[in-house]
Parts: C-alpha cells; sequence; structure tokens
C-alpha cells in the first residue's frame, strides 16, 4: 500500500474513533470537549515540526511554520499549551511513517496528510463553535472554521503544485 494512502486512511479511520480513549493520563486536567481539537491540534504540530526540517518544498516548509503558530494560539485559546493533550498511537505511528519519508515523497505525504486532518478539524471546530461551553475556545473554534477552510484552499494549491 503506498504510504499516502495509508496516511489518509488512517487519518479518516481517526474520525470516527473516540477521542478520549486516544488520550491517556497526559491530558490532565483538559476539558473533555476540547481535547479533540487539542489532540488534532498537537498532530499538526508534530508533523509541521518534522516538515521544518525535512520538508524540500519552500512552500511546504512555509506552511509548517503557519501551522504551527495557528496551533500553539489554538492551545492557548483553549486554556492549554501545544503539546499537552498528546497523540494517539495511531497518530505516533503516522508521525513515524512521515518521518521515514524523503524528499518529495516527504512532501506529499505530508500535504496528503494535513489535508485528511485538516478536514477533521474543520467538523471538530464546527461542532465547539456550535455548542463549545468555554467562551475563549469556542470564539477560537469560530474564527479557526474559516482559517481552515483556507488551510485547505492553501493545502490542495500546494498539492497540485507538487505534481500530484
Amino acid at each position: 500500500m503506498h504510504r499516502r494512502s495509508l496516511i489518509a486512511g488512517t487519518a479518516a479511520t481517526l474520525a470516527i474513533l473516540p477521542l478520549t480513549t486516544l488520550v491517556h493520563a497526559q491530558s490532565g486536567g483538559i476539558d473533555e470537549a476540547k481535547l479533540p481539537a487539542l489532540v488534532g491540534g498537537d498532530f499538526a504540530t508534530a508533523t509541521s515540526q518534522l516538515a521544518l526540517t525535512k520538508a524540500s518544498n519552500g512552500s511546504v516548509k512555509t506552511f509548517a511554520q503557519l501551522e504551527i503558530a495557528e496551533q500553539a494560539a489554538v492551545a492557548m485559546a483553549f486554556g492549554s499549551e501545544p503539546g499537552a493533550a498528546g497523540m494517539s498511537e495511531e497518530h505516533t505511528s503516522m508521525l513515524a511513517q512521515l518521518g521515514a519519508a524523503e524528499g518529495a515523497e516527504f512532501d506529499a505525504m505530508y500535504i496528503d496528510g494535513q489535508i485528511a486532518g485538516h478536514k477533521e478539524l474543520l467538523a471538530i471546530h464546527q461542532t465547539y463553535a456550535a455548542g463549545g461551553q468555554d467562551p475563549m475556545a469556542r470564539g477560537a473554534s469560530m474564527v479557526g472554521v474559516t482559517g481552515i477552510q483556507t488551510h485547505l484552499v492553501m493545502l490542495q494549491a500546494i498539492r497540485t503544485s507538487l505534481g500530484a
């Protein structure tokens, strides 16, 4: 199976798993309603940090920088800090697969994973924006929805420029 397909498929599977089972002791005092956004953000941050060192395409590196900054702001708005929620075992496995890729293959895998992850985060933030209890986090999700939609357009453009 091609690595990109595996990453996209695993990301889709994660969307249907209960996130409370994905985060263990790392979550500490994090509000359960906020966990999906924070776990997704931690994964986006980890893959983007990897992209800063491994990506061969300038647009991929630029997107990674933007994503890291955005996820740090979301974590703060959600009353947390980057990395506090942790990642699932599936996220850890996907990160290892991404880490094994090089060059153009890495770039394509990263962008495909970001597209799948952003689609998942879009649904999570739409849900929290509609009914979240924390006003600051709810506002971040409201603004985040349009930001995620913008990121999806950017990611599709980068994907096209990579030749796929």
